[in-house]
């Protein structure tokens, strides 16, 4: 792809993402103005760190969700872009900590709300006193999607070969993944201080339980099956409540990918608003990525960039439940996902030339 092409693509397919980074910048900029000049541009750089930092933990989720939405209509991903995007950064990103807060303070979401504009250092501070069981919520429903899909015994491809086809035989034993997600819960819950074992086996229990009823139900709605007595209106209601369990389930994946990344984001900044533009920024550049791997059938064109995804959520699981323990690095998190997804990438390129050879 020469300069100008590239250039085309970016304006072309990701003129949104252009659009949202410059009104969040603006944004920050107006709210940082408060503090001085000085403070405006910090607003500014703190939005482009996040931005980075919510990419790099979240890249993997662009594949797999690609995986979904390619079987999506337009309208779909066109919510997905839109809809989806407010939902993820409004509610994920900004009212779910301050409902987190308020439901382990006992205090009202506008006094949340209050405390996190006037106090960000208490707000920060009573968010990672619940750091645990964040984590163990997110860590179980990410294990959860990526132990589903490798221990499906119906997948013809296989990245780690014969690794990759033990552990896909597996999923002829019903639910292993959720036997696997509650036991690793489990290990870490009882791990822990008896302070907070109660409230870390609810949720990483919720973890596998939404998993299992959001992605269930979506399951059970995308099925047609071959029922004659079924008229088109059924039909049509049956898809439009499929395609709504299949949007919910890609917010809360969503969710659990955005958990890690907005507590680690008050190590770059405290005030709310820039934490959400920051962090909305990068969340567009994913859905935006996403929408692009779907047109260019990516996930088609390079076979084992799906299997690298899944392997990263793997290990992001992995760590989120072992930070619930000790501290990683965000860093870390967002290194092993892009090592992961670029070796399965590089395998996809050597695989495919080996295809072209006579």
């Amino acid at each position: 792809m020469n300069k100008s092409s590239f250039l085309g693509v970016m304006l072309r397919e990701f003129w949104g993402a252009w659009l949202v980074s410059a009104v969040a910048l603006i944004a920050a900029y107006f709210i940082g103005a408060k503090n001085g000049t000085a403070g405006a541009w910090t607003a500014v750089m703190a939005v482009l760190i996040l931005g980075l930092f919510e990419v790099s933990i979240s890249f993997d989720n662009a594949v797999v969700n690609a995986m979904v939405l390619k079987k999506q209509s337009a309208a779909f991903r066109m919510a997905f872009l839109t809809i989806g995007f407010l939902i993820g950064v409004i509610g994920m990103r900004l009212l779910l900590p301050l409902v987190i807060v308020s439901l382990t303070t006992g205090l009202g979401l506008g006094q949340v709300y209050d405390m996190a504009v006037s106090n960000p250092d208490e707000y920060s501070h009573q968010l990672h006193l619940h750091h645990v069981e964040v984590m163990l919520f997110g860590g179980a429903f990410l294990m959860m999607v990526a132990l589903t899909w490798l221990f499906d015994n119906e997948r013809d491809i296989h990245w780690l070969g014969g690794f990759e086809r033990r552990l896909a035989s597996l999923g002829k034993l019903s639910m292993l993944a959720a036997g696997v997600s509650l036991m690793c819960a489990l290990v870490v819950v009882f791990t822990l201080d008896e302070a907070h074992r109660y409230s870390a086996l609810l949720a990483g229990t919720l973890g596998v339980v939404i998993y299992i009823l959001v992605g269930g139900l979506g399951d059970a709605l995308g099925d047609e099956g071959t029922d004659d007595a079924l008229d088109v209106g059924d039909l049509v209601k049956k898809g439009f409540s499929a395609a709504v369990a299949t949007f919910l389930f890609l917010e809360v994946r969503d969710a659990s990918f955005s958990f890690d990344g907005v507590i680690g984001a008050f190590a770059i900044n405290k005030d709310i608003f820039i934490i959400m533009l920051g962090l909305g920024v990068g969340a567009q550049w994913v859905r935006s990525l996403t929408i692009y791997f779907v047109k260019r059938d990516t996930l088609g064109e390079y076979r084992y960039l799906e299997h690298g995804a899944h392997w990263a959520i793997l290990a992001l699981a992995g760590l989120m439940f072992l930070s619930a323990l000790h501290e990683v690095p965000e860093v870390i998190t967002g290194l092993i996902g892009l090592v992961l997804i670029g070796l399965s990438f590089w395998s996809s390129i050597v695989a495919r030339r080996k295809d072209m050879k006579p």
